[in-house]
């Protein structure tokens, strides 16, 4: 007696998918790559899963199989017979060095004496929050020449916007830029929106056709809200909406590596000013960031031109 095979495919000639089972007393009965085809087609001895042409998709689908209980094998088919050609993979280069960022301030002695609060702890939030801000802002738009590479340098268009309407986005807009980021990419833990806060008020209020918001708000203290099923975050230094101005980004942004050198350095010095009784304090940080997987991994929403 053969075997009951489920063939999980979208391919219009399920035959084309293992040739060789025609050979074979197997029954084979042939469904759409989705959960609901186990519940339709049972009972079967194996499940096997058309992994041909998009391997990540059916690896997803191969793991929300195992997780909904399904007690029967599960195979998934890569190609039949084919040949596994030699490659000699080539790999590029990104340096991260370390730009110097400084900041320099000068209080008196009296000053320090005579507070009755902790200023040069205050001094050194003040000062750290400066030098982060420097940093961060390359971070985002910083050209590689004399600072980092922005993020928004090295990520790829996802989705440009229509005409007529300064820049603007849709619902739709998002969604295609949403799904212009491959599986993998969106399956990661660090795929997240960055968009500025003028632009997040506007993408607040986008509703699906059914009416019901995109945007969902955290139901946890400390966590980021949602858009479209995606953790949000706000960065001033991202553009806001405008004629072919890039206003919005999604991917995966552990691809986007960031370096610093040893850390924040807060110092003082009661002699460097010594003539006008004056002490000084600096911050330095040197640091480098760029995108290193430039196949895709961040995307971005840019703004029609006309």
């Amino acid at each position: 007696m053969g075997v009951d095979l489920l063939l999980l495919t979208s391919d219009p000639e399920p035959t084309a998918v293992l040739p060789a089972l025609g050979l074979l007393s197997h029954k084979v009965r042939a469904h759409e790559p989705d959960v609901a085809s186990l519940l339709e087609a049972a009972p079967y001895d194996a499940v096997l899963v058309d992994a041909r042409f998009d391997l990540a998709g059916a690896r997803s689908l191969c793991r929300l199989l195992s997780s909904s209980g399904v007690d029967a094998p599960i195979v998934a088919i890569v190609t039949e017979g084919g040949t596994i050609g030699g490659t000699d993979p080539t790999f590029g280069q990104i340096t991260l060095g370390a730009y110097k960022y400084g900041l320099l301030i000068q209080v008196s002695r009296e000053l320090l004496s005579d507070e009755g609060v902790d200023i040069e702890a205050y001094l050194a939030m003040q000062a750290g929050r400066a030098i982060g801000n420097a940093f961060g802002a390359h971070m985002v738009t910083g050209t590689g020449t004399s600072q980092p590479r922005g993020v928004v340098v090295d990520a790829t268009l996802g989705k440009t916007g229509g005409a007529g309407v300064v820049g603007a986005f849709t619902a739709d807009d998002l969604i295609d830029l949403h799904y212009s980021v491959i599986a993998p990419y969106r399956a990661s833990a660090s795929c997240y929106w960055i968009m500025k806060d003028s632009t997040l008020a506007t993408a607040r209020k986008l509703k699906d056709t059914t009416g019901q918001y995109l945007w969902q708000p955290s139901l946890q203290a400390g966590a980021p809200d949602m858009f479209l099923g995606k953790p949000l975050l706000t960065d001033p230094n991202v553009a806001a909406t405008g004629l072919s101005n890039k206003s919005v980004l999604f991917g995966d942004f552990s691809q986007y590596f960031v370096r610093l050198a040893g850390g924040v350095r807060f110092e003082r010095s009661d002699d460097f000013a010594f003539s006008t009784d004056l002490v000084t304090f600096r911050c330095l940080l040197r640091g480098d960031a760029a995108l290193v997987d430039l196949t895709g991994a961040i995307k971005f929403f840019a703004g029609n031109a006309a």
